[in-house]
């Protein structure tokens, strides 16, 4: 399998995660994913709506990036 895995640490419930713009999943259902490798941009919104976290991760083959976010 060509792709890496991120995993997002969170105990913020139904928050929304987005992946290069898209809309992924919550917090509360999407603990883990795999994405292709390269640059990907992340983003989590809060139920207001509202972004609490944004950052441009580098994915890679084989590899889990850990995103840990403050409740």
């Amino acid at each position: 399998m060509n792709t890496g895995e991120v995993k997002i640490a969170t105990h913020m419930k139904g928050a929304s995660i987005y992946v290069d713009g898209g809309y992924a999943g919550d917090t509360t259902k999407l603990k883990k994913f795999d994405l292709r490798p390269g640059n990907h941009d992340i983003e989590v919104r809060d139920a207001a709506g509202y972004t609490i976290y944004r950052e441009r991760i580098q994915v890679l083959v084989g590899k889990t990036t850990d995103i840990k976010l403050a409740a």
